[in-house]
């Protein structure tokens, strides 16, 4: 669909700068209130998470650009045959939520604390996010031709093992700390957000 609103699980995909690859970030859509993805040109705000990678504790990121490419991630009913099991009467996360997922890595020193987390549209409800299922499957977006003039999203349907944690992506109350970073537009400056939840 190209029409997105405020409140949607998306992907942004833009540049950050000059010469460097593409940049994808998934999250949920803060503003504008609604846009048509073929025509929109300007400014947008998702919700975002990331991880703090010493601590592997989770924060919130409100992260503004100007996109190159923005897409509303889809759910489909019939991807769950075969990858979800059981019906859950009152998931506390339902089927299509937006999420964060942490989960094990093999700590390393870009993730010392051994946890990662990817954010997404999720296939399968879970019944407790605080204990949730081994593997948890999730939409979410990638690039392709990210070292290209003319990078694309491109959609991914994938497993995530070893899931710790799971969040339903919590928009309110904003994060409030904002930085600034330069994202580059068809070789133009842009202002870009960075905001972090301390």
């Amino acid at each position: 669909m190209a029409i997105i609103k405020a409140g949607d699980c998306v992907g942004i995909l833009y540049f950050t700068t000059m010469g460097a690859p593409a940049t994808v970030h998934d999250g949920v859509l803060v503003s504008p209130a609604r846009l048509d993805s073929r025509t929109f040109n300007g400014q947008v705000t998702i919700l975002h998470y990331n991880i703090n990678r010493k601590t592997g504790h989770l924060f919130r990121q409100l992260i503004t650009a100007t996109p190159i490419e923005i897409r509303k991630t889809p759910f489909r009913q019939s991807d769950q045959t075969e990858r979800c099991t059981g019906a859950l009467p009152s998931p506390s996360i339902p089927a299509g939520s937006c999420v964060a997922v942490k989960f094990k890595v093999t700590p390393s020193s870009a993730f010392p604390a051994g946890r990662e987390v990817k954010n997404g549209r999720l296939l399968c409800p879970i019944k407790n996010g605080n204990n949730p299922p081994n593997k948890v499957w999730i939409y979410h977006w990638k690039v392709r031709n990210p070292n290209s003039d003319d990078p694309s999203l491109f959609l991914e349907l994938k497993s995530y093992s070893s899931v710790t944690f799971v969040e339903k992506a919590r928009v309110f109350p904003l994060p409030k700390v904002k930085r600034q970073i330069t994202c580059f537009i068809n070789g133009k400056v842009s202002e870009c957000f960075l905001t972090k939840h301390e």
